[in-house]
């Protein structure tokens, strides 16, 4: 008797790393079947008038966020990819308060779809034109992305998530400005599968493999909790971005899961206890040196403008007195 593969195997199985496949179900792209998948749907673009404004790579390449697209087929970008888009759409526009209202795993979709789909990118796109077959990211980068590949496959392979899900997710709200594209942002780290999007008064910050650790554990300590008060400026959701990418980067240990194939062929995805057996704390000691450069990063301001040794690191979220801070985001059109 063959032995039938659970979803799991399939998945797997079919995972293609070319130019010559769909990024997502690995089926050989014909003239027939071949699309191409914005990695920032068109409604994003449209929303926020991106479509001539630049992306930036890992090794520093710049990229139009018209051309950011990735081979895909019609079954995946019209219908699976589609429907999750078509959905966060909704809610989007909707603004905030409807945002609120979204369930956590549609969001942990879109925000894993753009970060590995970018990912996708670098690694078929050439670091240099003279030589194409010079990638920006290597294929042996994928091998520690096997578990994000998975769960982005539960936007067309049934698929329950159980808690403690996979990921931490915060929203914050956020002003909003005249001008259209100045109320996006976007920012991530691969190597934490952290991202950040902020989308007029809407601010989503995803800790995408961490079994909920930084959000049970760190939420009170890193100062969140004052930000829940605020509407955010773009440079107060910069910081906020940096405090939970940098307590993400803290997580001394490795997110480990069962998926299981249900009789109804479901896949079955069940995290397991982040702890482990060890008494060692969760999380490394937190150093302000450290979290101060990824501010910087984040915030685009000189290191030396915000770390200060001995005394600590600054911050736009509240005052001297520990008082949330407002900082205006002017509404009205510049010229």
């Amino acid at each position: 008797m063959d032995h039938a593969q659970s979803p799991m195997e399939d998945i797997l199985a079919n995972r293609s790393l070319d130019s010559r496949h769909c990024f997502l179900c690995g089926i050989k792209l014909s003239r027939k079947n071949i699309s191409r998948e914005h990695i920032f749907p068109k409604f994003v673009l449209r929303m926020f008038n991106l479509w001539n404004l630049q992306l930036t790579l890992i090794n520093g390449m710049t990229v139009p966020y018209r051309k950011i697209v990735i081979p895909c087929c019609r079954t995946c970008n019209n219908v699976h990819i589609g429907r999750l888009d078509r959905k966060l759409a909704t809610y989007v526009r909707g603004g905030f308060k409807k945002f609120r209202e979204l369930d956590e795993q549609s969001i942990f979709q879109w925000l894993s779809r753009i970060l590995y789909s970018i990912l996708y990118l670098e690694l078929i796109t050439p670091r240099d034109p003279r030589y194409k077959r010079r990638k920006i990211l290597k294929k042996r980068f994928f091998e520690i992305l096997e578990t994000a590949f998975l769960f982005l496959n539960s936007v067309r392979v049934k698929t329950a998530f159980h808690e403690p899900y996979p990921w931490s997710l915060f929203i914050f709200k956020t002003q909003k400005h005249a001008k259209p594209e100045l109320n996006f942002d976007f920012k991530d780290n691969p190597l934490l599968m952290t991202v950040a999007l902020r989308m007029n008064d809407i601010g989503v910050v995803g800790v995408l493999q961490d079994n909920g650790a930084v959000r049970m554990t760190r939420e009170r300590t890193i100062g969140i909790q004052k930000a829940r008060q605020l509407e955010l400026h773009p440079v107060q959701f910069s910081e906020v971005t940096a405090k939970i990418f940098y307590v993400a980067s803290l997580l001394n240990r490795v997110p480990k899961y069962m998926t299981i194939a249900s009789p109804s062929g479901k896949m079955e995805v069940v995290a397991l206890p982040i702890g482990g057996l060890s008494a060692k704390p969760i999380f490394n000691p937190w150093r302000n040196e450290d979290y101060a450069r990824l501010l910087s990063w984040s915030c685009h301001l000189p290191y030396d403008q915000l770390y200060f040794p001995g005394k600590g690191v600054w911050t736009f979220l509240h005052d001297e007195a520990g008082t949330p801070k407002h900082i205006p985001f002017k509404v009205e059109a510049e010229d």
